[in-house]
């Protein structure tokens, strides 16, 4: 019975480990970037620059005003993603909740979203 119950549990881990690779979605591409909620967003578009697709480059465009055209780098790191100006200086870590991130901007504690 034990090696049984061994092989069951030993299944149910790989079966739940290939449904959650298959379940994470990409970061990179244009997320729509906004601080607070009453100020209007901008696109900031994730491209990768390693094989892993963990880290990569962070473009924002020309309308990201406030401090977000700081945004250089990012990474993510198990369920969030960290921005980071382009000196390396980490600006946000944000929690991903229901496909988006949110988090709060390190330099004022203010609200930033990410939604596609």
């Amino acid at each position: 019975m034990t090696r049984l119950a061994s092989l069951a549990i030993g299944a149910l881990v790989a079966f739940s480990m290939v449904a959650l690779a298959s379940a994470e979605q990409p970061v990179t591409g244009a997320w729509k970037l906004s601080v607070g909620e009453n100020d209007a967003p901008c696109i900031l578009t994730l491209s990768t620059d390693s094989d892993a697709g963990t880290a990569g480059v962070a473009l924002p465009s020309s309308d990201c005003v406030g401090g977000l055209n700081a945004i250089g780098r990012w990474k993510t790191t198990g369920s969030g993603l960290q921005l980071f100006s382009p000196s390396g200086d980490m600006v946000a870590w944000l929690k991903e909740k229901n496909g988006s991130f949110e988090g709060s901007r390190f330099s004022d504690g203010k609200k930033l979203a990410l939604d596609r």
